[in-house]
């Protein structure tokens, strides 16, 4: 602790590993979020047929 001037800073002391991320192509990614999105849609068109 002394050689670090007393920083008790948990990254001069323990040393971080990172680990890399594979995402899905890019293209992937839109896909499923255009079809959560037309699962939305419908769900909010159920939702206002309820309502009226």
């Amino acid at each position: 602790i002394k050689e670090n001037d007393y920083d008790l800073s948990i990254n001069k002391y323990k040393e971080i590993e990172y680990e890399k991320v594979e995402y899905e192509p890019t293209e992937v990614i839109l896909k499923k979020i255009n079809d959560l999105e037309k699962e939305i849609q419908a769900g909010l068109a159920e939702l206002e047929k309820l309502l009226k």
